[in-house]
C-alpha cells in the first residue's frame, strides 16, 4: 500500500462519495456530474441508487498516475 492510498483511506475509508472526491480534486460538485455522466472520469465508480461511490484505493491509483506523468 503506497503512503497516498494508506492516507486516504485513513481519512475517508475504503469508499469515497461524490461531494468528497470533489473537495480532494479540488472540482465543482457539478463538475464531477458532468465529468461522470460524459464518460471522462478515469476513476472506476459505482452508483447505488442516488449515490456515486468511488473506491479510495482506486483514487489514490489515479492521483499517482497523475503525479507521476508531469
Amino acid at each position: 500500500m503506497s503512503s497516498m492510498e494508506a492516507m486516504l483511506v485513513e481519512e475517508y475509508g475504503h469508499f469515497m462519495d461524490i461531494d468528497e472526491l470533489a473537495s480532494l480534486l479540488k472540482i465543482k460538485r457539478q463538475s464531477m456530474y458532468l465529468n461522470i455522466y460524459h464518460g471522462r472520469l478515469d476513476i472506476p465508480h459505482a452508483k447505488l441508487g442516488k449515490k456515486y461511490l468511488f473506491p479510495t484505493t482506486q483514487v489514490a491509483s489515479f492521483l499517482e498516475d497523475r503525479i507521476n506523468a508531469v
